[in-house]
């Protein structure tokens, strides 16, 4: 969507795509919708390598809660998360999403540099 919007097509479409969108429907009642399991395990990684990226590791803390849920994720058991283990879950990719969000956006690269510190494309 977000590189339609800008008037450019993908090189591959669908290959490796993340789908922020389908991660974020699911954050609005992350407690009456299926988790998309694929989706929330690619977006947590991600999420991972863009605060790696960005230095900014500390806005995404993890603790054992985290790692057990991530397994059970990884394992396809998202149904057998605890209360603590959902909440940790939702608190780590939505600010996963807020970082994304917050990420400055490079307009007509190549030529004059103009930077957009705006919200980020909400799905990629």
């Amino acid at each position: 969507m977000y590189v339609s919007r800008q008037g450019r097509k993908l090189a591959a479409s669908g290959a490796d795509m993340l789908e922020l969108g389908r991660v974020q429907h699911w954050l609005e009642d992350p407690v009456r919708r299926h988790v998309p399991t694929g989706a929330v395990l690619e977006a947590w990684n991600f999420f991972e390598d863009l605060a790696r990226g960005l230095r900014e590791v500390h806005r995404l803390r993890q603790g054992a809660v985290h790692d057990s849920a991530y397994e059970k994720l990884f394992g396809g058991e998202c149904a057998a998360w605890t209360p603590d283990e959902q909440c940790a879950v939702v608190e780590l990719i939505t600010t996963g999403v807020e970082l994304w969000n917050s990420c400055p956006v490079v307009v007509k690269p190549g030529s004059s540099i103009v930077v957009d510190r705006g919200a980020g494309p909400p799905g990629v």
